[in-house]
């Protein structure tokens, strides 16, 4: 069953056009190559110096194929996800796509899962390189590789995407906001950044002197930042991979529902947004 709009057309049918358009923008952009290059110099880079952690040689071989991956997709969200949406309206081809009956939302949401799939897509070149990297520094050095665990190595890569996913629907929001690609770059990397500390920060506050030192108007800041802010700790699963720990179903359903819903209501804000902004 697919919904229709008022022309009779398929609402996925808009949707889906978009996203493919955009993912095949995403792969000819030339910032790809480079960002592919700099996560194959570090996997490189991983095997020349495994040797020099003999004790921790699995930990740290799972510890920075992982953080390669991750950083090379927050690359790829910043420099070309940011790309794909500011070059539509710098170069006013918004106006046309816009002209052929489809909807703000809907051109939202194909922008966004377009971004999705050329990450995604980027995530697996780098994933394969990644097992390469890690199946060969396994297969000379297995004794430090006792409690590794390809299915929990996976998991983590998974959870990578969703964070990935989660970071390009704020960066989806300020695009709708903001006139300026540069404004949003600054916006989005300042929102990752507190994605990623706002847990240990949370925690500092409630063990550290029990949050007497602090003011009450930072202790409030805070609170709404936990609702305003995603917690982009909850998708970090590098120790339990590092020392082959499972990881619990609760935690990961926990997770996804999570990235799910922050996903869907930041989507449905930028949408409300973008159908009142004005495009001169």
């Amino acid at each position: 069953f697919v919904c229709k709009d008022r022309r009779g057309e398929p609402k996925m049918k808009s949707i889906w056009a978009l996203a493919v358009i955009t993912y095949k923008e995403g792969i000819r952009n030339r910032s790809v190559l480079g960002v592919l290059f700099f996560s194959l110099f570090i996997l490189g880079l991983n095997v020349a110096v495994s040797g020099f952690f003999m004790r921790d040689i699995g930990k740290v071989t799972v510890d920075m194929n992982l953080s390669a991956i991750s950083f090379s997709g927050l690359l790829l969200v910043l420099f070309v996800g940011i790309n794909l949406i500011s070059k539509d309206i710098d170069k006013k081809t918004i106006h046309l796509v816009l002209s052929k009956q489809i909807s703000r939302g809907k051109y939202l949401w194909g922008k966004y899962f377009g971004i999705l799939l050329f990450i995604f897509a980027s995530l697996m070149v780098l994933l394969a390189f990644s097992v390469a990297t890690v199946y060969g520094i396994n297969y000379f050095y297995t004794d430090y590789f006792e409690n590794f665990s390809w299915i929990v190595y996976f998991q983590s890569v998974l959870f990578i995407f969703i964070k990935l996913a989660v970071l390009t629907s704020i960066m989806i929001l300020f695009s709708s906001i903001s006139t300026s690609s540069f404004v949003t770059l600054i916006f989005t990397i300042c929102s990752y950044v507190v994605g990623e500390t706002i847990e240990e920060v949370v925690f500092y506050l409630k063990t550290g002197l029990n949050g007497d030192a602090f003011s009450p108007t930072l202790l409030w800041v805070i609170n709404i930042s936990t609702y305003v802010f995603p917690n982009l700790a909850i998708f970090d699963f590098k120790i339990e991979a590092a020392h082959g720990l499972s990881i619990g179903l609760s935690r990961l359903g926990f997770a996804g529902c999570y990235a799910g819903t922050y996903i869907f209501l930041v989507m449905m804000v930028a949408s409300f947004i973008f159908k009142r902004r004005e495009f001169n």
